[in-house]
């Protein structure tokens, strides 16, 4: 029967490390831990699930330490995990049938990493079901399609000193990939603080050295935008973004980094061509249409922002921003039910995201406010219309709808700046507009 090797580096990971362990106990025949420095009782912990612990030397390139792991392992098959990972147990069952098969004709296996996190913006993020235990109070995952269970002795190697991956050298083989329906759960995005930003500067110290050394390699200018905008720096996140796409033009990643950039500085017009570019070329994953889709809104195209954004949601149901997006387009078109709908159905996919409940609450005290006023009631509208516009600022509907009651009372000079506020967000609103123009 062939035999197991779990495979990782640590350092410091007491707090998880045992967890982790307890999940691949039952199906490793052996457990190869490279230990690169740890002072806590990481080592006691590996100890008693009775790991054979190396004193990995670090040397600020995580592919040459697992490489060391992986050398020492004497299983046909390997199992990479991190500490901060855990093994899903139906995903645990699967991963020893495939390897008592021997592998079913292939050398390594693509699983799925789920990164937690309630980033809904962030490309490939899905949501869980509503209380989902593994997901231990986030909201959703990042989809990561990784190779972590591969055959040993072929000449597979990690490579690249962070972020480092087995895939290259396994294609480089000839060996054959198969994807399977494991799950391994990642909670790393949880942690915060001192230590994940102690973690952070050594990751954008090695990867600045990479660029120094692969000055061509476009990945590795991505890889470190994306570090430097991790700590903060989105001016040099731009500039790596660029120089990446100057090695290559098409690479999605850069230009995804580089679009969100831009789009959040209001640079409109750079940004549309920037995934237009991708959109042409036939690299239209559903990301790239919901930001065309959002920046058509901006732009007044309405009807170009709704075609684009049901396309994203076509391709990817679970795309929740998408929603979001779809709620603004079709309430600019006058369909409110249907908006509401959309707004409706984000947030009971995502119930803990705040954003999505604040959006769909914003969106019914709307038409609270614009019934109140109709009744005349005006206080009440007034009062209303408020406490929607700190829910969903950017609302043209509701400052325009602000503009028109503030222009009932009399006060003309703040209902022209509810007008023009609601033209900025919607700039194609011709309500708005003719408002703007029978107030003057």
């Amino acid at each position: 029967m062939p035999f197991l090797s779990v495979i990782m580096i640590v350092r410091n990971e007491e707090h998880c490390l045992g967890e982790c362990l307890e999940n691949v106990a039952a199906i490793a025949n052996e457990l190869v831990i490279g230990d690169t420095g740890s002072v806590d009782g990481t080592r006691d912990i590996a100890a008693r699930y009775g790991a054979r612990v190396l004193d990995t030397l670090w040397q600020e390139d995580f592919a040459a330490a697992r490489n060391h792991v992986l050398a020492a392992a004497s299983g046909d098959w390997l199992l990479h995990l991190d500490a901060d990972e855990v093994l899903d147990p139906k995903g645990a069952t699967r991963v020893r049938e495939l390897v008592d098969a021997d592998g079913r004709g292939a050398d390594a296996i693509e699983v799925t990493l789920a990164n937690y996190c309630d980033d809904p913006y962030a490309w490939r993020w899905t949501p869980v079901t509503p209380g989902d235990p593994w997901a231990r109070g986030r909201s959703g995952y990042i989809k990561t399609e990784l190779l972590r269970l591969f055959r040993n002795r072929r000449g597979f190697e990690y490579r690249e000193p962070v972020h480092e991956n087995i895939t290259q050298s396994v294609i480089e083989r000839g060996g054959v990939v198969r994807k399977e329906p494991v799950i391994i759960h990642h909670y790393g995005y949880r942690s915060g603080g001192r230590e994940r930003s102690s973690k952070s500067r050594v990751y954008l110290a090695i990867l600045r050295r990479k660029v120094e050394a692969y000055p061509n390699d476009p990945k590795a200018w991505h890889d470190l935008a994306e570090q430097l905008l991790a700590c903060g720096d989105a001016p040099g996140a731009e500039q790596a973004c660029r120089k990446a796409l100057v090695l290559e033009p098409m690479d999605l990643n850069a230009a995804t980094t580089l679009a969100n950039l831009l789009l959040n500085r209001g640079e409109l017009d750079a940004a549309h061509e920037l995934l237009s570019r991708l959109d042409e070329a036939g690299i239209g994953p559903p990301h790239v249409l919901a930001a065309l889709g959002a920046i058509a809104c901006k732009r007044g195209r309405i009807e170009e922002a709704r075609r684009r954004l049901e396309g994203a949601l076509a391709a990817t149901p679970d795309y929740l921003v998408a929603r979001l997006y779809l709620a603004r387009a079709l309430d600019l078109l006058g369909l409110e039910a249907e908006a509401r709908e959309q707004l409706t159905l984000a947030s009971r996919a995502a119930p803990t995201l705040i954003e999505f409940q604040q959006r769909l609450e914003a969106h019914q005290l709307r038409k609270a406010s614009v019934e109140h006023f109709r009744q005349g009631r005006t206080r009440e509208a007034l009062e209303t219309f408020v406490t929607a516009l700190r829910l969903d600022s950017e609302d043209p509907l509701i400052h325009n709808n602000l503009g028109v009651l503030l222009s009932s009372l009399g006060d003309a000079t703040r209902a022209k700046e509810c007008f023009e506020r609601a033209l900025r967000l919607a700039p194609g609103m011709s309500e708005a507009a003719e408002n703007l123009r029978s107030l003057r």
